[in-house]
């Protein structure tokens, strides 16, 4: 359409300039040819078409968002988000995460270690890493549920095409996050630190002192052999 539109105001162009200097199709007599040179600049070429342009990113796609599951590791469940970009769907997919598990989900004994009216917003996405800041958390988690709440939100981020790793802040103010082992860190956070959250933790086997077998009888001893 926006091709169309040119091309009109091109032509709404090309007849004002001929009622203002005079040239142009003569009421009588046979047609006369304007020289190129009378023609103002550029109406004498055709006007370019603009091609249609596609939007930076695909308006729709299937994310995940992670939940903690009975034996306290992540597992994912899809959401369908859509939105103009990236930012947009990776927004909506993170409100999706601070509302908790839907009653299906938690009728499947799935749980959050984010606390209640957390907010989650994107406040920079650039290369493919998000910074997402926290706000609002209330009685925040503390120990290995702090480093649970990262994992959710960092796995959450990356399922979203595109996003790659995370940046955290704290009410716009850049923080360290947790990692699984506790260590804190200023770097961006990816899915492949926290994947340790997503499988069970290995059991221990623990072996027990068999119990030994309840002594017989003392043997009886045999005396001399009687004469023959």
């Amino acid at each position: 359409m926006r091709g169309i539109r040119l091309g009109r105001a091109a032509w709404s162009a090309v007849a004002l300039a001929v009622v203002l200097t005079g040239c142009g199709v003569p009421t009588g007599g046979a047609p006369s040819t304007i020289a190129p040179s009378d023609v103002p600049y550029g109406l004498a070429s055709p006007s370019p078409t603009a091609s249609p342009t596609a939007p930076p990113d695909a308006v729709g796609d299937t994310s995940r968002v992670h939940w903690i599951s009975a034996e306290d590791t992540l597992v994912p469940r899809t959401r369908e988000v859509s939105g103009a970009s990236r930012r947009e769907r990776l927004a909506y997919l993170l409100e999706q995460l601070a509302a908790g598990p839907s009653r299906g989900e938690r009728d499947e004994q799935l749980s959050t270690a984010l606390p209640p009216e957390v907010e989650l917003s994107v406040t920079r996405l650039d290369d493919g890493t998000a910074t997402i800041d926290l706000d609002a958390l209330g009685q925040a988690p503390a120990g290995v549920a702090t480093r649970r709440s990262v994992a959710q939100i960092v796995l959450t981020a990356t399922s979203v095409p595109g996003v790659q790793s995370v940046l955290l802040q704290l009410a716009g103010e850049p923080v360290e996050a947790p990692l699984p082992s506790g260590e804190l860190t200023a770097s961006p956070l990816t899915a492949r630190d926290y994947l340790s959250f997503t499988t069970p933790a290995p059991t221990v086997a623990v072996e027990t002192a068999q119990p030994e077998p309840p002594a017989g009888p003392p043997p009886v001893e045999e005396g001399p052999a009687p004469p023959s």
